[in-house]
């Protein structure tokens, strides 16, 4: 899971965003990760019903996530290969660790809306598989590009890495966004978006209420 999330950030993520590779590296235990990194580590439960993953920010620039595979094989995923894998889950905080780690940036939408720059929620339920040596294929998660948080992108542009979302702005069917307007946060769902994972967007630990209290 971590050199197939080290290979998108180096290949595709950090590329598409114009930002320089993080190094993206596995440690046994949160006391082995060097000094300084940012931790995101992956637990059998949940500490809030539901959840799979979040990351956020404390004080002191106190930057972490956390990944839960309960929740996905209980819900009928698997680890590495799959529509649903721990390894996609993975891959979807540590995409938007790199690209908003302090969990504070917003996009106008020109219409009096700001979305949550959340680069795997859009096209959530979407995935893809990179081929890790002496492993196999390892999914990971879609992501969606800057033009996708660009009102005036034509449609000429890519607003997601695997091509599936037509304007920015819009989202795929398993897809889900944080919008804010006049204050007031909002969350909205695909058509598909599955019920079950619903709650762990309302939990304590989510994306709108972290960024609520930011």
């Amino acid at each position: 899971m971590t050199r197939a999330c080290a290979t998108q950030v180096q290949q595709h993520a950090a590329p598409t965003w114009g930002q320089v590779p993080i190094p993206v590296v596995y440690a046994a235990s949160e006391q082995e990760a060097p000094p300084g990194a940012w931790v995101i580590a992956i637990l059998d439960d949940p500490d809030q019903a539901d959840a799979l993953g979040w990351h956020t920010e404390e004080q002191g620039d106190l930057i972490y996530g956390r990944v839960f595979a309960a929740p996905v094989l209980d819900n009928g995923g698997a680890v590495l290969s799959g529509a649903l894998t721990v390894s996609g889950v993975l891959s979807h905080e540590v995409l938007e660790t790199l690209v908003d780690p302090h969990v504070n940036l917003w996009a106008d939408n020109g219409n009096g809306d700001a979305y949550a720059l959340e680069i795997g929620d859009p096209v959530e339920s979407d995935s893809y598989e990179i081929v890790v040596h002496g492993t196999g294929p390892v999914g990971v998660s879609n992501f969606v590009t800057p033009h996708w948080f660009d009102p005036r992108a034509g449609k000429d542009q890519k607003f997601d890495w695997l091509g599936k979302v037509t304007a920015p702005f819009r989202m795929t069917k398993g897809g889900y966004v944080v919008v804010t307007r006049e204050g007031k946060i909002q969350q909205h769902f695909g058509e598909t978006y599955p019920e079950w994972r619903r709650a762990m967007k309302h939990a304590d630990t989510s994306r709108s209420a972290r960024r609520t209290t930011t």
